[in-house]
């Protein structure tokens, strides 16, 4: 049964020569879990949670109808992904990460139905959530493919053009922490990337602060045993990377390596490393910096120096860390919203309420580097809640918003008002930007942007969960960018 309570309205914004038109959805529970695009099937899958119960709902993009799901007993996690049904032609379908293995929403029948079987780390449900998680991998092909993890392995399941899966339980074990009084596991961090340089994509992931590969093989199947890496590039182990104070080590003087991307960063076609250093004065005071080893082709494979070849360093603490080309140069920048644990921000809260929350941006030169100064800062704030113990983060986001890959900034303020910042040759964003007023999200971390429309040019969804105003509980507002 579909629900068409739905509502449909169009309000001309004042962002340049553009207008964007507004639709407003009602789901019927809080859109405080997640949103995937299915952009294939013309979808939005947006979940929500209660203390008590949990929902799924499917957003048609061609109507605007809603249809909610039943989600399976025993489901864990969601994702989307391209899979091969009955009629062996790939679709794009609402995926579950279950205590059993991976199953997937039919439309057609309205039932869950079991993909694979599989055992993982998830062995006792959470009942109070339904988040996304990311589970489904593209190594090649049409189709999708999985990765699970277990306590002892992670089990890949490659998809084949009939359906069927080929199992690879990789010799790569669950990331443990143990410092509480109970321990708990997560699956290690992988990363897709063509190692040898083959032409096929490999599996990546660091443990003990070295760098394991998996190699795919030339018939698509995978070593289950995964090749050491000589890279001269020093990561941290676990134990280094545990920072405690009752651990018997001082804060002060350390440092923490992380790996935090394989991308590649100068547009070369060469896959490059980004390390995250996070120098420790003491529990709350510590700078990051970003160091980008620009990655070498030999004949053995990749190939990357010891030291970097640029990096950026901030002096605050990164609430997030974003790194895409913002000005369609074919380089990769970065985006940085950080705020300064110290001991003024604490006086600020106190007295005001709220946190200022600082947006670096860092562009990648014609050069290979990073000035040691932002390009371009912005500035928003974060509202506090002493007596509630909540925090209400500002809508900051990105947006390709001209169709041409150079973004637009999009700042929320005062909770009641949008700021367009438009991309300009002589800067990254305009000085004055355009203003909108419009209600928002009480906290925007969840917002997407994304081409829903597929007309090459973003929009963006705003999710309204059961403690936002009454007008605007429970629901999705679209702001389309149809023209």
């Amino acid at each position: 049964m579909r629900n068409r309570c739905w509502l449909l309205l169009v309000l001309s914004l004042p962002l340049g020569a553009k207008q964007l038109d507004k639709i407003t959805i009602a789901l019927g529970h809080p859109a405080n879990g997640n949103i995937v695009h299915l952009p294939a099937a013309k979808q939005l899958a947006v979940s929500g949670f209660s203390q008590f119960e949990r929902w799924l709902t499917l957003v048609d993009l061609a109507d605007y109808r809603t249809q909610l799901i039943k989600i399976p007993d025993n489901a864990q996690y969601f994702s989307q992904a391209t899979i091969v049904t009955g009629n062996l032609l790939p679709r794009q379908a609402v995926v579950f990460l279950t205590l059993d293995g991976i199953s997937w929403y039919n439309p057609v029948s309205g039932n869950t139905e079991p993909l694979l079987q599989s055992p993982s780390i998830y062995r006792v449900l959470d009942k109070n959530r339904l988040r996304q998680t990311d589970f489904v991998l593209e190594l090649g092909g049409q189709q999708a493919d999985f990765l699970v993890t277990d306590f002892s392995k992670s089990h890949l399941f490659r998809q084949q053009a009939d359906g069927s899966f080929s199992q690879y339980s990789l010799n790569i074990n669950a990331e443990v922490t143990s410092w509480r009084d109970s321990p708990s596991y997560e699956p290690r961090r992988h990363h897709v990337v063509d190692v040898d340089l083959d032409g096929r994509l490999d599996l990546a992931f660091v443990v003990g602060g070295k760098f394991q590969v998996f190699y795919q093989l030339p018939d698509g199947s995978f070593n289950t045993e995964p090749v050491l890496q000589n890279w001269p590039v020093a990561l941290s182990t676990e134990q280094e990377a545990d920072q405690r104070n009752d651990a018997g080590r001082s804060y002060t003087g350390q440092n923490i390596d992380s790996l935090r991307e394989i991308t590649d960063i100068d547009g070369d076609g060469t896959p490059d490393l980004v390390v995250n250093r996070e120098q420790l004065a003491d529990a709350l005071k510590r700078n990051n910096s970003f160091r980008v080893h620009f990655g070498e082709k030999t004949p053995a494979g990749l190939h990357f120096n010891a030291e970097p070849d640029t990096w950026i360093t901030t002096d605050t603490s990164p609430i997030d860390v974003v790194i895409a080309d913002f000005n369609a140069d074919g380089r990769q920048d970065f985006y940085i919203p950080s705020t300064d644990f110290g001991v003024g921000t604490i006086v600020r809260v106190l007295l005001r309420g709220s946190a200022k929350l600082d947006i670096d941006f860092y562009l990648l030169n014609a050069q290979r580097q990073y000035n040691a100064k932002p390009d371009f800062q912005q500035v928003a704030t974060i509202d506090v809640s002493i007596s509630d113990l909540r925090y209400d983060m500002p809508l900051f986001k990105l947006a390709n918003l001209e169709g041409n890959g150079k973004k637009s900034l999009i700042v929320g303020e005062g909770g009641n008002q949008l700021n367009f910042y438009g991309p300009e040759p002589s800067r990254l964003f305009s000085r004055r930007p355009e203003q909108v007023k419009l209600k928002l999200p009480r906290d925007a971390r969840k917002v997407l942007v994304a081409d829903i429309t597929g007309n090459g040019k973003d929009d963006v969804v705003l999710p309204f969960d059961a403690q936002d105003v009454e007008q605007q509980r429970n629901q999705l507002l679209l702001l389309l960018n149809n023209n």
